[in-house]
């Protein structure tokens, strides 16, 4: 005959290899040999004999088929509140946590980048050490040439974002035209200043003339513009220091911390979690950056083709923006058609303008980021979305530059431990590890499918 647990979807097994991880001592009952079978047969005895006989053979395959006694009714409570305690303590830390990554957002932000900075120039300082250098000039090294790449790059785009951004009330006017839904804000200015005009007209040849001057209000306060630029300064300057001391002496600290283990099997596995973490931040930064480049260079030529001015910008922007996947390339997009709309006479212009633009970002995140980053990103849209909004909630612009990487870092420390390995594989970790008996559910496969119901 048949057995029932034929019918089940080999799917599932994935799902049991997950708890097997949580509780190593998990069996599969499909594959238990029934105790049943083994009992032996007693001798026939009185009727009241054998009903005891049978009640207490009856009890022990229960409790053989169970494996565990039942717990008493005092026992199930203690459990119960066991459980309520826990999943109190659970909600108290993840809200005292949130609380504290909010709050602390201006001294969390500097020290996170500088620790992914350090998890990627990493591996380049220990190449330059094998060359000779001592350890804290390759560090001064590498701080200068980063930091002075990014002081040229920024040299090269001030002059045309300033202006830009000087025209920028000339260039919502000329969209105001075409669009009128776009600069609504700005027409209670001019008919403010129609007001004026028509109330200074003299009512008689004869009476003096009165001018009343008025300014359009910039979309770029000088004073909040000098204060944003010290406090930038101060940011990227804080981040420099940390860098450099964590590249100069990070080994040490992480020797201190080694220190407190007990034995050297529990150091080695503490080592091979932060190099399985460094390997996987700092793969996808080199790649990501590399790609992006390579999507600015693009981005700068098909801009030069189409006749838009300062193509070199829109390069750049292309080339930070697509640090945020999925949101950024359209907000990117969004920005090419404004300005377009600006330098172009009419909107089919400034719609194939933006049009090139979003293409030539769709065909590097279509074909070129899935090639290269198909193994190390291994993330749903879902759950990236979820992440640049959640950081993005957290620590603003730089949270939400900062999702991916931190999502790849949760994942491999999730990953580290068997409690938290189901969220690793929710985050794109490997249901099934090598050599594990499993079979995962495939991506394209229905829910409904899935389900062993």
């Amino acid at each position: 005959m048949k057995n029932a647990h034929d019918d089940q979807e080999p799917s599932t097994t994935s799902v049991l290899a997950i708890n097997r991880r949580i509780d190593p001592g998990l069996k599969r009952q499909a594959n238990t040999p029934s105790p049943v079978g083994n009992r032996t047969t007693k001798p026939a005895t009185p009727q009241s004999s054998q009903d005891c006989s049978s009640e207490s053979s009856a009890v022990s395959g229960s409790v053989a088929l169970s494996g565990s006694v039942a717990p008493s009714g005092h026992e199930a409570t203690a459990v119960r509140n066991d459980r309520w305690m826990r999943g109190m303590v659970t909600a108290i830390t993840a809200i005292l946590t949130l609380g504290t990554l909010y709050i602390a957002g201006d001294l969390l932000v500097p020290i996170a980048i500088a620790t992914l900075a350090y998890l990627s120039l990493r591996p380049i300082e220990a190449k330059i050490c094998g060359w000779g250098v001592p350890q804290a000039g390759a560090s001064a090294l590498l701080i200068v040439g980063l930091f002075s790449s990014l002081a040229l790059i920024i040299a090269l785009l001030y002059s045309p974002a300033q202006q830009w951004m000087s025209s920028a009330p000339e260039s919502l006017a000329a969209i105001r035209s075409k669009f009128q839904s776009v600069a609504e804000p700005l027409t209670a200015v001019d008919r403010a200043g129609t007001a004026v005009d028509d109330a200074t007209v003299p009512l008689k040849n004869d009476q003096p003339k009165i001018e009343v001057a008025y300014e359009k209000p910039s979309i770029v306060d000088e004073t909040v513009l000098i204060n944003q630029t010290g406090q930038m300064l101060a940011f990227v300057a804080a981040i420099a220091v940390l860098t450099f001391f964590m590249l100069s002496t990070g080994d040490d600290l992480l020797n201190r911390t080694l220190g407190v283990l007990p034995n050297a099997d529990s150091r080695g596995e503490v080592l091979k979690k932060i190099g399985d973490i460094q390997h996987s931040v700092g793969r996808y930064l080199a790649q990501i950056t590399c790609i992006n480049i390579g999507l600015g260079v693009a981005v700068t030529i098909v801009m030069w083709l189409v006749g838009m001015p300062t193509p070199v910008l829109w390069g750049v922007m292309a080339a930070l923006f697509n640090f945020i996947p999925y949101v950024g390339p359209l907000a990117a997009t969004a920005i090419v058609f404004l300005a377009a709309a600006s330098s172009f006479d009419t909107m089919t212009r400034a719609s194939l303008t933006a049009f090139a633009f979003w293409l030539t970002t769709a065909v590097e995140g279509q074909f070129v980021t899935p090639t290269i980053l198909g193994k190390t990103l291994k993330v749903g849209p879902v759950v990236v979305l979820i992440a640049v909004a959640f950081w993005g909630f957290l620590w603003g612009l730089s949270g939400v530059f900062l999702a991916v990487p931190l999502l790849i870092v949760q994942r491999k420390i999730f990953a580290s431990f068997e409690a938290t390995y189901p969220f690793a594989v929710v985050l794109g970790e490997d249901a099934c590890e090598p050599g594990e008996e499993c079979d995962p559910i495939k991506d394209h496969k229905p829910i409904a499918e899935a389900s062993p119901v």
